[in-house]
């Protein structure tokens, strides 16, 4: 394998991470599963993915993985400690990786990026803002939820700038861009810098979903940050 996504944990964070990659087109072949419990890593191989059964904070278990070789990692244990350990070993065998771990504390996120990874979700805070929306707005949090289930409804993508759209601002372009990225900097869709678009730029945006994203003009990555 080489290129391919490791996922460690195959849980509810695990499973719902891999459904949104499959959604976009990542075949199970791509896809390698680290688990320490025999019966999960069945269940994975059952579903058509590649399981390696064990204590992902070992370096030979994710050797085994071939996480050397990854051009993704998705840390979705049940212990924050563990991610933490997992997020260090992965780091140190592969400095190239993409690494994004889930924790369940808010307190740990600083120290899970310390770790190596590139981005950390807080399931707890995530799904209590979700909550509170849904008080707010049962419909804005609709909306949201729709957003973060990929392949129905609308989909938030992350693709380049076409030649087309170089030189254009922002609320010019076919799709609703909700935010730009050029180069380490994200800026809001209504920030004056955003505007105009360069060829280098990639934009963050809100489209209806379809089969694949099969568009030449679509190339979804995983579902981009919000602002």
């Amino acid at each position: 394998l080489r290129e391919h996504t490791v996922v460690v944990g195959f849980g509810t964070k695990g499973r719902s991470a891999i459904q949104t990659l499959c959604a976009t087109g990542l075949k199970k072949d791509q896809i390698v599963i680290v688990d320490p419990a025999g019966k999960v890593i069945e269940a994975a191989n059952a579903e058509g993915f590649v399981g390696v059964l064990g204590d992902a904070t070992r370096s030979d278990v994710l050797l085994r993985a071939e996480v050397q070789k990854a051009r993704q990692i998705i840390i979705a244990t049940q212990r924050d400690d563990t991610a933490v350990l997992v997020a260090l070993t992965a780091r140190q065998l592969n400095r190239g990786a993409k690494i994004v771990a889930a924790v369940r504390e808010e307190e740990n996120a600083p120290l899970l990026r310390q770790s190596g990874a590139d981005a950390v979700i807080t399931s707890a805070s995530a799904a209590g803002r979700l909550l509170g929306l849904s008080v707010l707005s049962p419909s804005a949090g609709t909306v949201m939820e729709d957003l973060i289930q990929q392949g129905s409804g609308l989909d938030l993508v992350e693709r380049p700038v076409i030649k087309a759209e170089v030189g254009k601002s922002v609320r010019e372009t076919d799709d609703l861009v909700v935010s730009v990225l050029r180069g380490h900097r994200l800026l809001g869709y209504d920030d004056p810098a955003a505007s105009p678009l360069q060829l280098t730029d990639r934009v963050i945006t809100i489209v209806r979903a379809s089969p694949l994203h099969t568009s030449p003009t679509h190339h979804p990555q995983q579902p981009g940050p919000r602002t």
